[in-house]
C-alpha cells in the first residue's frame, strides 16, 4: 500500500497529558492542520506538502491510524482522545477542489484519469459513477460526513475550514510555541462562476452533508 492511495486516517498526539485526535478530511486543511501540529510539536518548518512519512517518524507509527473505510471504522479510537477536531469544507467548495485535484494533478496523470479529452466539471459529473471507483477520487471528492461522521456533537472543536486559523490559535495556547501560516495553493477555478444547474447536481451527490449541518448557511 502506498501512501498516496490511503483514503483517511485518524492523527492523534499527545499534547500536556492530553491526547489529540483529528480524522485527516481531504481538501479541507487536512494537510495544513498535519503541518501546524508538527510546527508546535517538533520544529517543522511551514508548508502545504503533505509529507507522511515525516509525521510517522516524528510522532510514531500509532499516531496516524489508517484504515481502508469510513468515519465509522475511526468512532472508538476518536472516541479515546480528549480533544477531538472536526475540520469542515463548505461541500460544494469541497467538491470542486476534488475535482481539480483529482483530474488535472500529476496523481490523476499517473491513475489515468487523464485519459478523457474534455476535463469539464460537467463530464465529470456526467460519469461520476465510474470515476469515483478511483479511489483517489472517491477520497477528495467525498463528503464531510463521509469523513467526519454524522454527528458533530462528537467532537469538542468543530471548525469550517476558513477558520483554520482557530486551530492554530490553539495549538500556541496548548504549547506556547509559535506557529506560522503557510502559503496555500492558489484556488485555479472560481465557485461564482459555476452554473446553478451544475452546482444543484453537485449538491445532490454531496446531500448528507446537508442533512449533517456540514455546510455553509
Amino acid at each position: 500500500m502506498t501512501w498516496k492511495t490511503i483514503p483517511m486516517a485518524l492523527l492523534r498526539v499527545e499534547i500536556n497529558d492530553k491526547t489529540l485526535g483529528i480524522i485527516r478530511n481531504h481538501k479541507a486543511g487536512s494537510t495544513t492542520a498535519m503541518n501546524y501540529i508538527g510546527q508546535a510539536l517538533a520544529g517543522w518548518t511551514p508548508s502545504v506538502e503533505p509529507n507522511y512519512k515525516l509525521w510517522r517518524d516524528t510522532f510514531g507509527s500509532d499516531s496516524y491510524i489508517h484504515k481502508h473505510g469510513e468515519y465509522s471504522d475511526y468512532v472508538q479510537e476518536l472516541a479515546d482522545c480528549d480533544i477531538r477536531v472536526a475540520i469542515w469544507r463548505d461541500p460544494v467548495s469541497k467538491f470542486v477542489s476534488g475535482f481539480f485535484h483529482t483530474m488535472f494533478s500529476e496523481t490523476g496523470a499517473q491513475e489515468g484519469l487523464w485519459k478523457t479529452k474534455n476535463r469539464t466539471l460537467d463530464t465529470f459529473l456526467d460519469h461520476y459513477d465510474h470515476y469515483c471507483t478511483n479511489l483517489n477520487v472517491l477520497d477528495h471528492c467525498s463528503t464531510n460526513t463521509r469523513k467526519l461522521g454524522p454527528h458533530r456533537s462528537h467532537y469538542t472543536h468543530v471548525l469550517p475550514l476558513f477558520r483554520l486559523d482557530k486551530f492554530k490559535i490553539m495549538l500556541k495556547r496548548m504549547t506556547g510555541k509559535m506557529i506560522h501560516s503557510v502559503q496555500h495553493r492558489k484556488q485555479s477555478y472560481d465557485l461564482s462562476k459555476i452554473p446553478k444547474s451544475t452546482e444543484d447536481r453537485i449538491k445532490s451527490i454531496m446531500y448528507q452533508d446537508y442533512q449533517n449541518g456540514w455546510y455553509s448557511d
